[in-house]
């Protein structure tokens, strides 16, 4: 009597499983980001500033004794501490590639994943949806907050009111951009000193400089500042030195796609 003997067969994975694919990329930029407690302390205290200074200054409205430009506008007043928060957002997004650079991870992470755009769309498309997502949230607590402590006299809005979500969302976005341009700057730079001076300059000192020109000069230019363009699409300002909505979203995407670019060009010309 013979006997037939049945050999198990072996499945072989195909070579498609490991595949570095632009899914598996994000997802270990998610990991890296969430596994990094300082990544989370920090873009947690931009989401703190930004509810705990909004009710600072919602609570000293009309006493003096809050910041005079956003005194007369109780949506401006719960939305301020994202003036901190917005420096905070961009130099956390230059150093989680300068500090790649500076410890050499980067070269690690490039043998890993060749396509060096694609770990760029990766590290962009983490953070800008991380920072949309806190910030959308922070925002809507600094209202809610900043409104339930405005002094007597004051008239409280809530989110159902003209303007109101359309300021909520449009700092949302501001933070996600800011942050897309603060990774850009970190394969521009490489290094987190440069990637922080530069963020300063373009927040905060050039919009002064920029004041110091004569207005038929320093005007056109304020307008498509990143800060400017920012606040028109936000609507919660609207006067002569601002771009409308649409076109202030349109310059913040420009600003984006140039310094993100800007890195795409830098990464395929440079060495890591």
């Amino acid at each position: 009597m013979t006997t037939s003997l049945t050999t198990p067969s072996l499945t072989t994975p195909s070579p498609t499983d490991h595949r570095v694919t632009f899914g598996r990329i994000v997802s270990s930029e998610w990991f890296k980001f969430r596994t990094v407690r300082s990544n989370v302390v920090a873009l947690g205290g931009a989401a703190a500033a930004t509810v705990g200074l909004g009710a600072l200054f919602a609570s000293v409205a009309g006493t003096g004794d809050g910041p005079s430009r956003l005194a007369a506008n109780s949506l401006s007043l719960s939305l301020g501490g994202f003036n901190l928060s917005q420096i905070i957002i961009a130099i956390l997004g230059v150093a989680l590639v300068a500090g790649e650079y500076q410890t050499g991870l980067i070269r690690t992470w490039f043998g890993a994943a060749p396509d060096r755009l694609r770990v760029l769309g990766a590290k962009t498309t983490v953070y800008g949806a991380l920072v949309f997502i806190v910030s959308l949230i922070a925002a809507v607590l600094a209202f809610l907050v900043g409104q339930a402590l405005l002094p007597t006299g004051w008239e409280a809005l809530s989110l159902r009111s003209d303007g109101v979500l359309q300021a909520l969302l449009g700092t949302a976005v501001y933070g996600a951009a800011i942050g897309m341009m603060g990774v850009g700057l970190g394969f521009l730079l490489r290094s987190t000193a440069a990637g922080a001076g530069a963020v300063v300059t373009t927040l905060f000192i050039a919009p002064v400089m920029i004041g110091l020109l004569p207005a038929s000069i320093g005007d056109p230019l304020g307008k498509v500042l990143p800060s400017n363009a920012a606040t028109a699409m936000q609507g919660i300002e609207s006067n002569s030195e601002l771009l409308s909505a649409g076109w202030g979203t349109a310059v913040l995407v420009a600003w984006v796609v140039g310094i993100v670019g800007a890195a795409a060009i830098s990464l395929k010309r440079r060495d890591a």
